[in-house]
């Protein structure tokens, strides 16, 4: 199960998660280039859809967003009128529909690793040929346990595969590999860093 309660600060999270930042706004440009026009875009992990679902708005793609928090969907849904939101985990979720692109955004890794091929699975199913999917994950080459940090003095849990195991995973699973970029680089303290991949179904 996602190990985040961002109910507990879904008004302090609405007030930071306003824009991308610079090196994660590079990888979805690039997200963007690739999809058709009047793509379908699948957003597991959406929050209140600020900023991720309102620029896929703003390209015309038509939009749903999953997610585990009903609060940040009580935003999502006010703010994005034009999408669609649905409550529930990711790791039960039944995709159930084909899209053309698929983002997991900074959610993955508050979900047991244990869980992560499964999800990555379905999401490889549930996209058109040539469709792509843009994912983050933990940015460490080392096998860190997993941990638990405070956002806003609650408490979060992180896991994730080390770097070279998530891509080789997703190359298992059937993905090209289109980028894989450290969006930001570990400080070898308290931030473990971020990967993110863009993938292809081909």
């Amino acid at each position: 199960m996602m190990k985040a309660n961002y109910d507990l600060i879904s008004q302090q999270w609405i007030e930071i998660r306003k824009e991308l930042p610079t090196s994660d706004k590079v990888l979805f440009n690039e997200f963007i280039h690739c999809l058709p026009l009047n793509s379908r875009i699948l957003d597991l992990g959406c929050g209140t859809g600020i900023p991720i679902d309102q620029l896929m708005l703003k390209h015309g793609y038509q939009v749903l967003g999953v997610d585990g928090s009903e609060k940040l969907l009580q935003f999502a849904r006010s703010l994005l009128p034009q999408a669609q939101f649905i409550h529930a985990k990711l790791e039960t979720y039944d995709i159930g529909s084909i899209y053309q692109g698929i983002i997991i955004w900074d959610c993955l890794f508050h979900i047991p690793r244990e869980h992560h091929e499964e999800i990555l699975r379905k999401v490889y199913n549930a996209l058109d040929k040539d469709g792509v999917a843009i994912i983050s994950s933990g940015g460490s080459k080392e096998n860190i346990p997993a941990f638990t940090g405070t956002m806003f003095d609650v408490e979060f849990y992180y896991d994730a595969y080390p770097v070279d195991e998530l891509v080789n995973l997703c190359r298992q699973i059937g993905f090209s590999i289109l980028k894989q970029k450290l969006v930001n680089k570990p400080d070898g303290i308290r931030d473990k860093g971020r990967l993110g991949l863009l993938l292809i179904k081909e």
